[in-house]
């Protein structure tokens, strides 16, 4: 698993330049294998074109030495839709 998150990690980095602006999308979608990182759990995603893979999670401390191509907040328009659960019925 490490191995895999290694790999996005360093995927990010070399796709900063490219993905650098993302960090401040606020109405635009994220780009396709963009890379988010939840800072409160670290938990680790990537965005693919059927959405929103987990891959892994990083720890606090690397949560605060992320690459600036790294999303640490998405849109409104990224986020999952509500899904209808017995329990919100």
């Amino acid at each position: 698993m490490k191995a895999t998150l290694s790999a996005v990690v360093a995927a990010a980095l070399l796709a900063g330049p490219a993905l650098s602006h993302a960090q401040t999308v606020s109405h635009d979608t994220a780009k396709t294998y963009a890379v988010f990182v939840d800072q409160p759990t670290g938990f680790t995603f990537v965005k693919m074109p059927a959405g929103w893979k987990f891959v892994g999670a990083v720890s606090q401390e690397e949560t605060h030495r992320l690459p600036a191509s790294v999303l640490t907040r998405v849109s409104e328009t990224d986020a999952a839709p509500e899904v209808e659960t017995a329990a919100a019925k």
